[in-house]
């Protein structure tokens, strides 16, 4: 019969047996958490030996920090002897060796009861996890750098589940089809947009295709997309088969090929427009290899021109053509291409299939098309050009010698022609002169014949009036005789006032005495009066001083004859006169509201239709250096305006 120290001591062998055989780390303590047992793994992970960890608190041999925190944590056997139940496995735990090496682990504990089910022990069990949570980083690691490069990538990229429905995507996504991530994931691809993506054929290929083939390759959808309008997109996608806890996935990548197929489209239509132009040409266009030097395209003028077929052109060299006369030469021209990139020949004569002599103008030059280098050849027959530059020179010549001859007569016909300017330049200022003098001396003559009819005529009128009222008074009121004399007396008046008015006419004291201000101020209130037309005279900066004579004289007899027109022709009923001096000249206005006239029909150059009292006015003023202007139509009255230039007394010059 087995006693009980013999069981207890079997147990104690299969308990040593069971810890050198376990996988894992395991301390085994008594109630009070002192070290009775480790396993060979606990002691190659703690550092401590089985015989020199018996007896210590399991705290000294258990040394264990937060990985987070670095700070000691309680260890698992003080919770389990504290509370009497098993603490799960714990990662983030950081276990420090007898040499100081740090492990990571994952642990936990369990109490061991006796036969009275009270607490004797605790076993703790952990495990180093280090090269696992490598992995585990190595993974996160790989993710987020994989979400990195999702996330930079231009094109939208968007991830599906099996059911097509949308488990993220990156920004490139929302920001193309102006969509949020809250309104997107979790939602259906076909229901996305307002249903823009439910297209029949991208369903069937999705749903079908896909899980059938694990791709989808260049699919092209062309499409009106909301918010963004038409657009041409290129989806791929890949199937993405289930991993561990990871579900079965669809990567999805949009790429708008708009632009791209624009510019296609714009490269097909380019190479069209110059493949009509290459066609339509009016010159010569050869494309030559510049590796072999041959010829491997020419348009039809080319061909027409020198009278070879395009398969006979195809293949040549251009000195087998005619275009330079021998092989050498041909090389020579080609080096000089090569190395500028540009050569140019005015007249490079040619001979044709037929044997015709022509001169062309040669223009080569090499560009790049793709990756390949051309020589693009213009070829222009100047032959013409050239017969008409032989031409115009000739006729150049010719022109040359008859525009000597011409200039020749044309000096000497200038030199006659001048002779005569002068003579009739001469002859016009005598002219000038002897009207002057001639005006001068009318004026003297008509202040001579005022002055006697206002002093010799005027007294003599007086002395008849005042004898007829002697004789008057003589007869007796009332008689046949004396009824007479009254009437003679008042003829003898009216003679007397009509006598001062020719006075007036003829030449004013006044404008001899005080000036041409007061002398037309006085003649228009004696107009107005006479002539019952009302009339506004006004004057400024007329107090500064006298004008020469000849000035006065004539800016009088211009407003004279302005208010005499008036009154015969211009059946006026206001009329304005103005007389102003400023600093360079001095300038009359006569302006009524008459009738008017056709002003550029009476200034008739030939002086068939000239008034005789207009050509009168603007002698007057050109013979004092000034001007005369007329401006009046039919039904807008008339204005007249005399100007004449004044020289500037120097302070005003500085002045101003």
């Amino acid at each position: 019969m087995t006693t009980v120290a013999e069981s207890r001591d079997r147990s104690a062998e299969w308990v040593e047996t069971a810890l050198a055989g376990i996988g894992v780390a395991v301390i085994v303590t008594d109630d009070r958490g002192t070290v009775l047992r480790m396993s060979p793994v606990a002691e190659s992970l703690t550092g401590w030996p089985h015989g020199e960890a018996a007896g210590h608190p399991v705290a000294v041999v258990f040394r264990i920090v937060s990985e987070a925190t670095r700070l000691s944590v309680a260890d698992p056997v003080s919770v389990v002897l504290a509370t009497a139940a098993p603490v799960g496995l714990a990662d983030h735990t950081i276990l420090i060796s007898r040499a100081g090496h740090e492990l990571r682990i994952d642990q936990g504990a369990a109490p061991v009861r006796d036969a009275a089910e009270a607490v004797a022990g605790v076993v703790l069990i952990f495990c180093d996890v280090s090269e696992r949570q490598r992995i585990v980083q190595g993974v996160e690691d790989a993710r987020a750098f994989a979400e990195e490069i999702v996330a930079t990538v231009h094109e939208p990229l968007v991830v599906l589940d099996a059911d097509l429905r949308v488990r993220t995507a990156n920004p490139t996504f929302y920001r193309t089809f102006a969509v949020d991530r809250a309104g997107t994931e979790g939602r259906s691809l076909f229901d996305l947009g307002g249903r823009q993506w439910d297209i029949p054929r991208l369903r069937e290929f999705l749903e079908q295709m896909l899980p059938r083939d694990g791709r989808l390759n260049d699919f092209e959808v062309d499409h009106e997309f909301e918010g963004i309008g038409r657009r041409s997109m290129v989806l791929n996608a890949r199937c993405i088969p289930p991993a561990a806890r990871r579900p079965h996935m669809i990567l999805l990548a949009i790429e708008d090929a708009t632009g791209r197929r624009e510019a296609a489209e714009a490269l097909a239509d380019s190479e069209a427009r110059y493949r009509r132009l290459f066609e339509t040409a009016q010159d010569g266009i050869l494309l030559v290899d510049p590796g072999s030097r041959r010829v491997f395209d020419a348009n039809p003028f080319l061909s027409e021109l020198l009278g070879y077929s395009h398969a006979e052109l195809v293949g040549k060299e251009l000195w087998e053509i005619g275009l330079f006369r021998d092989i050498e030469a041909n090389k020579a021209a080609f080096r000089a291409l090569q190395q500028r990139g540009y050569i140019r020949y005015e007249d490079l004569p040619l001979r044709t299939h037929d044997g015709r002599a022509i001169e062309v103008e040669f223009v080569s030059n090499v560009y790049t098309v793709g990756a390949s280098r051309v020589i693009q050849c213009n070829i222009r027959d100047v032959t013409d050009r050239k017969r008409a530059e032989h031409a115009l020179r000739a006729a150049h010549d010719d022109l040359e010698e008859r525009v000597n001859t011409r200039t020749s007569e044309l000096a000497r016909t200038n030199a006659a022609l001048t002779a005569e300017i002068g003579r009739r330049e001469r002859a016009e200022a005598e002219r000038r002169d002897l009207q002057g003098r001639l005006t001068t001396a009318q004026e003297d003559e008509r202040r001579r014949i005022a002055r006697e009819l206002h002093d010799q005529m005027g007294q003599h009128l007086t002395a008849l009036a005042l004898g007829l009222k002697v004789v008057k008074d003589a007869n007796p009121d009332p008689s046949p005789g004396r009824d007479q004399l009254r009437e003679l007396q008042t003829l003898t008046d009216l003679i007397g006032r009509e006598i001062h008015v020719l006075a007036l006419e003829l030449r004013p004291t006044v404008l001899d005495d005080l000036g041409l201000k007061t002398a037309l101020a006085n003649y228009s209130d004696a107009w107005a009066e006479r002539c019952g037309i009302a009339i506004d005279f006004q004057s400024t900066g007329m107090d500064g001083g006298r004008l020469p004579a000849t000035v006065e004289t004539a800016f009088y007899r211009v407003v004279q004859e302005a208010l005499t027109n008036v009154l015969k022709h211009g059946r006026a009923k206001r009329v304005s006169v103005v007389l102003q001096r400023a600093p360079g000249h001095v300038v009359a206005v006569v302006e009524d509201d008459g009738r008017g006239f056709d002003a550029d029909r009476d200034a008739d150059p030939t002086g068939a239709v000239h008034p005789l009292g207009i050509l009168g006015m603007r002698e007057r003023m050109e013979l004092v250096g000034g001007t005369l202007t007329i401006d009046s139509a039919p039904g807008r009255g008339t204005t007249v305006i005399a100007r004449v230039p004044l020289p500037v007394p120097e302070g005003e010059v500085r002045d101003g």
